[in-house]
């Protein structure tokens, strides 16, 4: 397993070209200060309503958490997302030092912890405190039982993405290596896969938690880039398939689970 981070791309140049120039030891512009101030004196008054009207729903949780779809659900699992903690955390967080603009993504939170955008709503928090951990971790084990039993043996699942064609699953089997099945998209979980490839590498853009997976096999490369911070309009995903340098194949995703 190899885990890089990468500062070149066809698609993320102008987002790259930002972070570069885009540095925690500037503070950040007072324009910015309004987006930012309602959040802190929120959490410092630990305001349950008032943090909830400040997410932009859904507010999106890590495989295989439920998205949060509104503001009566986010208060009834506030304490997934925030513990005591993070709360102290963006409570005391300073303005001048512990933000900053990065971009079109948003303003962040101490290199990516949580995400506000220039309306003032939250829209990435990257954390998973160990009340998350423990329901991931009984979704996870009710979910190994729809697999077929090639695949149903790993240490923590990573994507189950729907395409236009495809059914793909991302497993972590341990210290980072990375299994890639796909099926046909008529096809169910408890089928064996058409392919299943191993020891696929994960790639980090940036600060804000994009990133891609690539499997190998042969000359043909499988990558999934991640959209974690993106725009209305962006997929969860898509997936491109290359021989060598050709692209063969590009499917936004339509669907996770």
């Amino acid at each position: 397993m190899k885990i890089r981070f990468n500062f070149e791309g066809h698609y993320h140049i102008v987002l790259w070209l930002c972070l570069l120039f885009t540095s925690s030891t500037f503070a950040l512009e007072q324009k910015y200060h309004e987006f930012v101030l309602p959040v802190i004196a929120a959490f410092a008054d630990h305001d349950k309503p008032v943090i909830a009207a400040l997410i932009r729903y859904p507010l999106k949780r890590r495989y295989l958490i439920p998205d949060i779809k509104n503001e009566a659900e986010f208060i009834n699992r506030f304490d997934e997302v925030f513990n005591d903690e993070l709360v102290a955390v963006i409570a005391s967080s300073k303005i001048d030092t512990d933000w900053d603009k990065v971009g079109w993504r948003g303003i962040m939170l101490n290199n990516g912890v949580m995400w506000v955008d220039t309306d003032g709503k939250i829209i990435a928090v990257n954390t998973q405190n160990t009340k998350e951990q423990a329901l991931a971790k009984s979704l996870i084990e009710q979910g190994k039982q729809f697999l077929h039993s090639s695949i149903n043996t790993f240490k923590k699942p990573i994507l189950d993405w729907k395409t236009a064609n495809y059914h793909i699953r991302v497993d972590d089997l341990g210290d980072g290596n990375y299994r890639y099945a796909v099926w046909g998209i008529n096809k169910k979980p408890s089928d064996k896969p058409d392919m299943v490839l191993l020891n696929g590498d994960i790639t980090f853009e940036g600060s804000g938690g994009n990133h891609h997976y690539t499997f190998k096999n042969g000359r043909y490369s499988y990558v999934l880039h991640v959209t974690i911070i993106g725009c209305d309009t962006s997929p969860p995903g898509w997936l491109e398939v290359y021989k060598d340098d050709e692209r063969l194949l590009f499917e936004d995703v339509i669907s996770t689970h």
